[in-house]
């Protein structure tokens, strides 16, 4: 099992400067390092003080304090920009990192995003189409060209510098089954949030993949305490903050997500969400179909075996989420790294997404 890290840098109520957040992250992922982690990922969205926007410059800034850890999105919304921008800032950050980078990318799905950047929501499919072709053209050819319905790259272009890795990780997120067979299609990696992993093999069987050589990653919001009560008492408030903003952002404007609001207890497992004070209530809420691992090494170290029995190879987990102050998901990360990891050591994580280089 890979055991990483992702970064929002999520600060909803605003009470910590932006300046320490970002230096307390970046710290974070040297720390990460330190202490056994094989990924430190991103995650962003524009207009919010749920994340930062700009994902690169933070990587960038992490691949040169550390020298060992991997470092990748998760996930870029790829409709959203210029593919051949993702692709150069991707090597740029494989080439500061030595080989170290994971590119993980997706549809895509708030709306307020595609507002902003002035793209319609309904292009998603064909932009991400023509963004993943484009990608792995430039990435594995020395000279590309490409005429799509969105994006045109001219005859002859050559992406430089190079990536350092011969084959640089791609990770291709999703929760529907066209997403998914989209992943599969494009031989890419699976970024899950915690379903879809039995589906995503067998379209890789369709197209001619054998499924032991690709990595399934499930993203999963994770705190640790030494008991169950302190770590709910901890993040109680920012769970709710956190499901609050998903609620608002994707349940009450998507008709993709109106099949979660038919789970038992509605999208988040409990309907009206909890008061955090009613530990309980709270015990029982989940993101999308996926519990919050949130108790004392021992929960943890159960999801992580359930986990691997299902499959996954990569354990993505957000720590500081919902306005998290950084010393307590320091806390949770030290806890995790000295009772957890050294539970499952020796697995070793699928060799198709370490990205081997040419040098």
């Amino acid at each position: 099992m890979d055991f990483g890290l992702v970064m929002t840098f999520s600060n909803p109520v605003g009470d910590i400067p932006c300046t320490y957040l970002a230096g307390s992250q970046i710290e974070q992922a040297v720390l990460a390092e330190e202490l056994g982690y094989q990924h430190v990922w991103t995650a962003g969205h524009p207009g919010t003080r749920m994340y930062f926007p700009a994902q690169f410059p933070l990587l960038g800034a992490m691949a040169v304090k550390t020298s060992r850890i991997r470092l990748g999105t998760y996930i870029v919304a790829l409709p959203l920009f210029h593919p051949l921008q993702v692709a150069e800032e991707a090597v740029t950050i494989d080439v500061i990192s030595n080989g170290r980078f994971d590119l993980g990318i997706g549809a895509g799905n708030f709306l307020n995003d595609f507002e902003a950047y002035g793209t319609r929501r309904e292009q998603r499919p064909g932009r991400m189409e023509d963004g993943l072709t484009i990608i792995r053209g430039l990435w594995g050819d020395e000279e590309f060209s490409y005429e799509g319905k969105y994006f045109r790259i001219p005859r002859g272009f050559k992406l430089h510098p190079r990536p350092v890795q011969k084959e640089l990780p791609l990770w291709v997120a999703g929760t529907s089954e066209k997403a998914i067979d989209r992943a599969a299609r494009f031989g890419a990696h699976f970024a899950a949030t915690g379903t879809g992993f039995g589906y995503y093999e067998s379209r890789l069987r369709e197209y001619g993949y054998d499924p032991t050589t690709f990595s399934k990653a499930i993203l999963q919001f994770v705190h640790l305490a030494e008991t169950t009560e302190k770590a709910w008492q901890e993040v109680g408030d920012a769970v709710i903050r956190w499901l609050e903003y998903y609620k608002a952002e994707l349940v009450e404007k998507h008709e993709d997500f109106e099949s979660f609001t038919q789970l038992p207890g509605g999208a988040f497992g409990v309907d009206p969400l909890p008061d955090p004070s009613d530990i309980e209530n709270m015990k029982k809420l989940n993101f999308l179909g996926s519990p919050f691992i949130i108790g004392d090494p021992q929960t943890a170290i159960n999801w992580v075996s359930n986990a691997r029995d299902m499959g996954v190879t990569h354990a993505a987990m957000s720590m500081q989420f919902g306005g998290l102050h950084p010393k307590l998901s320091e806390s949770s990360m030290r806890l995790f790294a000295h009772e957890v990891i050294p539970a499952f050591a020796g697995e070793q994580s699928n060799p198709r997404s370490e990205g081997s280089t040419d040098a």
